[in-house]
């Protein structure tokens, strides 16, 4: 049976996950924003994977499917990335936060 004690705790961790997420987030957030971007746009238009032969010989060799497999797998690689990492750190731990205080206001008061 859960005890008050356990909403508390709910609570705590809530807040703890919210905390360290986002200060993880804006750490890498700033840190990204104070180092030299390597690359720029005119070297991520020349790539090969965002040429339209290169969409089109994928497209004829593996499908529609495998194109849009393709583009998920290069969109995933991209969170690697210090920028999109710091926002899914953040929107991570908010999801995660919100979960726990969900369950913590689903437990019953004494």
């Amino acid at each position: 049976m859960p005890t008050a004690s356990q909403r508390t705790l709910l609570n705590y961790a809530g807040i703890a996950i919210l905390m360290l997420g986002m200060i993880t987030g804006e750490l890498i957030y700033w840190r990204s924003l104070h180092t030299a971007d390597p690359t720029s746009d005119r070297d991520i238009l020349l790539t090969p994977e965002s040429s339209r032969v290169y969409e089109r010989a994928v497209e004829t060799n593996m499908g529609t499917f495998g194109l849009i497999m393709v583009q998920f797998s290069q969109a995933i690689g991209k969170l690697k990335e210090p920028k999109p990492l710091a926002i899914t750190i953040c929107l991570g731990s908010a999801l995660l936060a919100g979960g726990s205080f969900l369950m913590a206001s689903r437990q019953p008061r004494d």
